[in-house]
């Protein structure tokens, strides 16, 4: 809870979710700016610090921002750095994608003051369009990845990592995992330093910071001599070895050591463990010294066999046998548990583990019996009335192409919209559109969110307005990052720290990039959506509809903060059954029995779209009760 991360009680201990105490990591570390995009399974992260920026104001003072994008996000803790503060920012794994010009160039360029870029994992993927393992980035940009094993040292890292970023003038990865991310623990609180953000003057320094070649070649050389630094303070420093019995041993891997331990305690097995807290680079002398005294070693880690190349490469001088991903011994999809690690290990010692199989059939078995229960918009969600409007118009049309995006509106896949035909990543949705109307008879319809809009859109409009492409952009604008947790954007007039900033208008930019035909309109309004749609569509060119409606969840709590009464709607009986509310637009506030469709007023949010999409006029709000 934010009361606890912002106490100043050092010594204290309390119970924090993981992006919590990274939080706090990152307080206690004394920031001076973080930023962000937020993305699960970071945004509690940055939604934690969002708050903490204005209650600590009087006493530990930093800026906070929520970025456009990533790569914005990255360059603007870049800043900090370069000047001798700390900067950070934190995003999820594909977020670093966005990133990566920026953090390739800034190895080279090198960090002043601490520089942390927290990369959120996501094995399984829980909400993303991928399995990303992002230590693979350190390694390519060479650049230091550490990463925590529990709650408690996630926060305790977070100010290690800024140590090491300013000890080797490096960028620093700090990789964690969903599990990790969203897990709770117990913390015991440091002290929170007192400071002020103070501006300090300019230096140039255009032989570092300056990337053109003469430069970046000189650089290069530079950066190769930091990280092999680095890999001598990593043979001695955050890396544990716990000693054990025989000649068996286990490498694991941030989260994968809390696996290990509680699954060699249910094996009864006293295995020797390394815990790898720094995965790039490598501590080559200390997995050499661990490994040259076995026989067998298991590797324990997230997502891609990183640290098994790495240790099977100087296991074979010793004849040490790996088990790992490599050779089936742990999965190398999805995340990591404790029954696989438990079965791993045990494969590895020939010995036998608990039937998890049996009974993972057994839940699956049980689990069949329950109703299906797909994610579905809220009740009165906005983007459900305008892809009802989008599919009829589309229809009339002979078919549409519905390229998409990443947010809520990603459901528009699923009965009974069927809506989003694309949705390869942020902003991919008019790239593709671009090409699309070259090369398909249909029109072109796009749909994307107003936040990913100002994300990454906004080239690819440009590029489709310069090349005349024959498409139609349909923003849907609930006025918020409602995904991720209602962070603000450009689009609205506050900021991360909760102070006001300038309101970007999307229909304002898309007339900058040159779009001839932009109309607003409310989606609750049925009628004039696909009457709007049918125009863009048929209009010669670039088309943008900006869908304008507050998202239902903050919509609700506005009106009962205000007092306004929420009048659900009821189904009146001349009702004929013909389930057009029900088959085509799905609100999970109407209900069919089999006999008859009724309205649950615990979830209508009196949206009124209900009414509208009714052929018989058979939804209406319900009467007032007058009082006795």
């Amino acid at each position: 809870m934010i009361k606890d991360v912002v106490k100043d009680a050092e010594g204290e201990k309390v119970f924090f979710l993981g992006n919590e105490a990274i939080a706090r990591g990152a307080i206690e570390a004394g920031i001076d700016i973080y930023a962000t995009y937020p993305g699960t399974p970071s945004s509690e992260i940055s939604d934690t610090l969002s708050e903490a920026c204005r209650l600590l104001r009087n006493k530990m003072e930093f800026y906070m921002e929520y970025s456009t994008n990533e790569k914005v996000a990255f360059e603007v803790a870049v800043a900090a750095s370069l000047v001798g503060k700390r900067g950070m920012c934190a995003m999820k794994h594909v977020g670093v994608n966005v990133a990566a010009d920026s953090l390739f160039s800034f190895a080279y360029m090198g960090a002043k003051g601490g520089f942390v870029v927290v990369s959120a994992d996501d094995p399984s993927l829980h909400s993303s369009q991928n399995e990303q393992d992002n230590r693979w980035y350190g390694q390519a940009a060479r650049i230091p990845v550490i990463e925590p094993s529990n709650v408690s040292e996630a926060k305790e890292l977070v100010a290690k990592a800024f140590e090491v970023s300013e000890k080797f003038e490096l960028p620093v990865m700090f990789r964690t995992c969903t599990r990790l991310n969203h897990a709770s623990g117990i913390v015991e609180l440091g002290k929170i330093p007192e400071k002020k953000l103070e501006r300090i003057d300019w230096e140039r320094n255009p032989l570092s910071q300056v990337l053109v070649p003469g430069v970046a070649r000189k650089r290069k050389l530079i950066l190769l001599e930091k990280i092999e630094k680095v890999r001598d303070y990593f043979n001695s420093e955050l890396n544990e070895v716990r000693e054990g019995k025989g000649t068996d041993g286990v490498i694991a891997c941030g989260l994968g050591y809390s696996y290990v331990i509680e699954a060699l305690e249910r094996l009864n097995a006293d295995l020797h463990i390394m815990k790898l807290i720094t995965p790039y680079p490598p501590p080559e002398k200390i997995i050499e010294d661990f490994v040259s005294n076995l026989d067998r070693v298991a590797i324990v880690e997230e997502v891609d066999p990183f640290v098994e190349l790495h240790v099977r490469a100087i296991a074979k001088d010793y004849g040490v046998e790996v088990y790992g991903k490599r050779n089936g011994y742990f999965p190398e999809h999805y995340e990591l548990n404790l029954p696989v690690v438990e079965k791993g290990i045990a494969k590895m010692l020939g010995v036998q583990a608990p039937d998890y199989d049996s009974v993972l059939k057994r839940a699956e078995k049980l689990s069949s019996l329950a109703p299906p229960r797909p994610p579905v918009f809220c009740a009165g969600c906005p983007h459900a009335a305008s892809f009802y409007a989008l599919k009829n118009v589309s229809e009339n049309h002979g078919g549409a192409a519905l390229p998409s995006d990443i947010g809520c509106y990603t459901l528009g896949v699923n009965k009974p919209f069927e809506t989003v035909d694309i949705c390869l990543c942020m902003g991919g949705g008019i790239g593709i559109s671009n090409g699309l109307a070259r090369v398909v008879k249909n029109k072109v319809v796009i749909t994307v969110g107003d936040s990913t809009f100002f994300h990454a859109a906004i080239p690819a409009l440009i590029d489709a307005v310069h090349n005349g492409a024959n498409i139609t952009l349909l923003v849907l604008d609930n006025s918020t990052t409602a995904m991720t947790g209602h962070q603000p954007h450009p689009g609205l007039p506050s900021t991360g720290c909760g102070e006001t900033g300038k309101q970007v208008s999307v229909e304002e930019v898309a007339r900058g990039c040159g779009v001839e035909f932009i109309e607003v309109v409310r989606p609750y309004n049925i009628k004039k959506m696909e009457e709007v749609l049918t125009r863009a569509i048929e209009h010669e060119g670039v088309s943008v509809v900006v869908a304008r409606q507050l998202c239902a969840i903050l919509w609700n709590r506005q009106r009962k903060i205000k007092g306004i009464e929420i009048r659900p709607f009821e189904v009146l009986d001349n009702c004929n059954l013909c389930l057009e509310c029900v088959s085509n637009f799905a609100c999970p506030a109407i209900i069919y029995d089999g006999k008859t469709v009724w309205i649950d007023d615990t979830q209508c949010a009196a949206c009124g779209v209900c009414a509208r999409v009714c052929p018989e006029d058979a939804i209406k709000p319900r009467k007032k009760v007058e009082a006795t």
